[in-house]
């Protein structure tokens, strides 16, 4: 008995070496292959988590990268705590097209659990297949972003995968609207990525971008999804959040939010700090 959990123990710790490696090759080929000058990317652009949850369909420009490091603090109604550290980076590999590939440390405990996995490697492909004409048009840019995440150093390392629908719109009046929908399938029993029997969520998202002053914007939307915390329900998750364009190549992001729903589970405060580096 003893052999085989050595046996079971230096397999998860060769699991974990071998993500680890993979995070760091992916990291350092995208980092090679950006150009040497800097590329403006408006501090009006959003990304998922940054500054909320709300996503738009505009990729980066193309040959640009852009880094993304965050940190996640929630709270649940029972008074649990978890704290996320994330790097994300983005790669404007042609045009309408983005890779990107990230990572995530957590101190706190899994549960309850979440549409993004804590332990995970994520990586994926955003693609813009249509832009919208011009301002007030009412066909808008869509874009299909997928993303894959593989949990390391957990019981199990089955891929979890993802595929969000988002569409923008230029409202003009420095205002612009973003529907998103997206769908999640996820292996079973997998604590911090859902809740355990818990295979599959959808949601639907809708929000809006103002922007204030030049470089100033103000974000604002709300989720509704099934709860991924639990094994049924359902979760109302309004956020808001501001980002700032401290200069060409340095935007600031903040947001906050909060669950409403039956769990007990849920999120009474969901907040993040973040920050984004164009190369």
């Amino acid at each position: 008995m003893r052999e085989a959990r050595a046996t079971v123990f230096v397999r998860e710790q060769s699991l974990v070496r071998s993500a680890r490696w993979v995070a760091l090759v992916c990291v350092w080929g995208v980092l090679s292959l950006a150009t040497a000058r800097a590329a403006e990317m408006s501090p009006l652009n959003l990304s998922p988590g940054f500054p909320t949850s709300l996503d738009d369909a505009y990729p980066v420009n193309t040959e640009a990268v852009v880094t993304q490091p965050s940190l996640y603090l929630d709270k649940t109604e029972d008074g649990k705590f978890r704290l996320n550290q994330s790097l994300d980076i983005r790669w404007g590999v042609a045009h309408g097209m983005e890779l990107f590939v990230g990572r995530t440390n957590f101190h706190g405990q899994l549960s309850p659990g979440a549409m993004n996995d804590p332990r995970a490697v994520r990586g994926g492909l955003l693609y813009r297949f249509t832009k919208q004409p011009g301002a007030r048009e009412w066909a808008p840019s869509l874009a299909l972003r997928t993303t894959v995440q593989v949990p390391v150093n957990a019981p199990q390392t089955e891929p979890a995968l993802r595929a969000d629908l988002l569409a923008s719109w230029d409202l003009t009046h420095q205002f612009w609207g973003h529907l998103n929908m997206g769908y999640q399938v996820a292996p079973g029993g997998e604590p911090g990525l859902q809740a355990p029997g818990r295979n599959t969520v959808w949601y639907g998202r809708a929000g809006v971008v103002h922007e204030v002053w030049r470089d100033v914007g103000l974000v604002a939307n709300v989720t509704y999804t099934q709860d991924y915390t639990q094994r049924t329900g359902y979760l109302t998750t309004p956020e808001v959040g501001c980002t700032y364009g401290i200069a060409p190549d340095w935007i600031l992001m903040l947001g906050v939010g909060r669950d409403f729903g039956v769990s007990d589970t849920k999120a009474v405060i969901r907040g993040n700090i973040g920050f984004a580096k164009v190369w």
